[in-house]
């Protein structure tokens, strides 16, 4: 393959055959079948790979643009601060780079920030890592999801409808799922850790038989909750899946990740998809 050529891959956010968008009501989500609407749907990716012909990984080079992406990672952004959404107005559902001419049948790709640039002063760092609202502390790192969800049934029945592993939960009126590295060692919130985070926690998703110019990557919410409950939460524990190995609400969602949570390997993701 000889020169490079402009290639752009669009994203769309999904519930189910539903497009995930602010001031829209979505119901049967969960093993609740609960009624939510969003209040954020923030992505970040990285490491991009073109699967050639001959089953290949080329690297995707992403071309800068001081909004969404820079050289090494890509913001999609799926809500325009409507309705009950708190981001920002503007949107990104696409990422855009240059690769090797040639022919192309699948697609490769992280979510998270890599690990060199996931433990920095937020407040100094260039887009699309200028958020402070997608980050933890420098020790833990950026969020790499940022999703939001209100449960608009609240039933009263959650209070004592029963969590994971046997035990009460909490009735939950919002639920969260902030996917970010966990047991970063002990140290100041502000001090980077001295190696890498033992729960990394970036998924990687390859696409077979994905034709760039045709297809989307689907991002479903409605498959990564089909197994929990939003509207209870876990005792201790934040709304929601934080990535943290003592939050029984993170057990279903890591599984459809792709990740392993609490040593115990996921049996295969169904968050993305080719659409």
């Amino acid at each position: 393959m000889g020169g490079s050529t402009p290639i752009t891959i669009g994203f769309d956010a999904r519930v189910g055959e539903k497009p995930a968008r602010c001031g829209e009501t979505y119901t049967g989500v969960g093993t609740s079948k609960a009624a939510v609407f969003l209040q954020d749907f923030r992505i970040y990716v990285s490491n991009i790979r073109l699967v050639s012909a001959s089953g290949q990984e080329v690297p995707f080079a992403l071309t800068p643009d001081n909004q969404w992406q820079s050289d090494k990672v890509a913001l999609l952004d799926f809500e325009n601060a409507t309705g009950n959404c708190n981001g920002n107005a503007a949107t990104n559902s696409a990422i855009r780079g240059t690769a090797p001419a040639g022919e192309y049948t699948g697609l490769v790709f992280e979510i998270g920030v890599p690990y060199e640039l996931n433990h920095k002063d937020p407040t100094l760092a260039s887009a699309p890592l200028n958020y402070s609202g997608l980050t933890w502390p420098w020790r833990i790192g950026y969020k790499f999801t940022t999703i939001d969800l209100d449960t608009a049934n609240k039933p009263a029945a959650a209070a004592s409808a029963p969590a994971m592993q046997g035990m009460a939960g909490m009735a939950a009126s919002g639920f969260s799922i902030h996917l970010g590295s966990t047991d970063c060692g002990a140290g100041s919130p502000t001090t980077p850790p001295a190696s890498p985070c033992s729960n990394p926690n970036r998924p990687t998703y390859r696409l077979d038989g994905f034709n760039l110019t045709k297809q989307k990557v689907v991002l479903d919410l409605g498959s990564l909750l089909a197994g929990t409950d939003v509207t209870v939460n876990a005792p201790g524990s934040a709304s929601g899946c934080m990535a943290f190995t003592t939050d029984d609400d993170c057990i279903a969602i890591m599984e459809r990740f792709g990740l392993a949570f609490r040593g115990k390997s996921s049996s295969g993701q169904t968050f993305v998809k080719g659409g």
